[in-house]
C-alpha cells in the first residue's frame, strides 16, 4: 500500500512511534520483547499495532521487524505465567484486515524500515 501523508496516516505515525517494545522500558515491554526474542532471535523492532485488554490476560499484535506478525497474549492475573504467542505470515495477515488497519500496518512497515535502515 503506498502512503500518501493523509491525517490518518499522520496520526498513526505518532500512535505508532510510541510504541516500538524495543524501546520501551517497562516490565510489560520487557516481557513481550523476551517472547519475540525467543521465538525469532534478534529483533530490531516490534510495533504494537493493535491491544485488546481481556479480562485476565493482555493481547498485543505486533509488527516483529519488517515481515512478521505476532499475537502475543499476557496473563494480567499472574505475571509469572508464561505468555502464550501466535504466529503469522505478514501476507497472509494483510489480506484480512480492513482498509484502516491496511493504513496502520503500512505506516507501522514504513517505520520500521526506517528503524532498520538506521541502526
Amino acid at each position: 500500500m503506498k502512503l500518501i501523508g493523509s491525517k490518518q496516516e499522520q496520526d498513526f505515525r505518532k500512535e505508532l512511534e510510541g510504541s516500538n517494545i524495543v524501546l520501551a522500558q517497562d516490565a510489560k515491554a520487557e516481557a513481550i520483547l523476551n517472547v519475540l526474542r525467543t521465538t525469532f532471535g534478534e529483533v530490531k523492532s516490534a510495533y504494537i499495532l493493535n491491544w485488546t485488554p481481556e479480562q485476565g490476560e493482555d493481547i498485543f499484535t505486533i509488527l516483529v521487524d519488517l515481515d512478521r506478525i505476532a499475537k502475543v497474549e499476557i496473563s494480567r492475573v499472574n505475571p509469572s505465567e508464561v505468555p502464550i504467542i501466535e504466529t503469522f505470515n505478514l501476507k497472509d495477515f494483510q489480506r484480512r484486515l480492513s482498509k484502516i488497519f491496511q493504513i496502520k500496518l503500512a505506516v507501522a512497515i514504513d517505520l520500521a524500515k526506517k528503524e532498520h535502515q538506521n541502526g
